[in-house]
């Protein structure tokens, strides 16, 4: 019996091992500064990729107007080592956000809401320190989209640090 589960884990340890790198989970700690929230997953596609998925949230005010929005992201990356998850990456991005605007005004009050979509790409690195990774990013993404028949979006720089656990 024991030689059975000795042969089990020295078949399971090196598929344990060669995992050990292929999943991140991460939060943008930074974007809290600007009132932004994003959790992001990511795992390996395939030799030299990976698709990073991501729930997005924002919520501040300007002027008699408080924002919030909630949506989604997707990163499809391309490692220059190779190896995906660590490393340098690169590659186009895709997100789409359900936004609310709520007037303030106190005698007619308004709220509208709009979808938006916002297309760019990002560069970043992601170390991994004993499982433990730090991933700094960059980038720009181009939002479409209106509220209340006024055309808003065009470009805007993201940056951040995804801080989180590989496995």
């Amino acid at each position: 019996m024991k030689k059975i589960i000795l042969f089990s884990l020295l078949i399971l340890l090196p598929n344990f091992i060669s995992a050990q790198s292929k999943k991140f989970i991460g939060v943008n700690p930074l974007g809290l500064f600007w009132g932004v929230l994003n959790i992001q997953y990511e795992f390996h596609y395939d030799k030299d990729n990976s698709i990073a998925i991501r729930g997005n949230f924002v919520g501040y005010s300007i002027g008699s107007f408080s924002n919030n929005a909630l949506g989604a992201g997707a990163s499809y990356r391309w490692y220059h080592d190779k190896k995906p998850i660590i490393g340098l990456f690169y590659g186009p991005s895709v997100d789409l956000l359900i936004w609310t605007a709520e007037e303030k005004n106190k005698t007619l009050p308004e709220t509208h809401q709009s979808l938006f979509l916002g297309l760019g790409g990002e560069v970043g690195y992601k170390w991994n320190f004993n499982q433990f990774g730090v991933e700094l990013f960059g980038g720009l993404r181009y939002y479409l989209g209106h509220i209340s028949n006024l055309n808003f979006g065009g470009a805007s720089l993201i940056a951040g640090v995804n801080l989180g656990y590989i496995w």
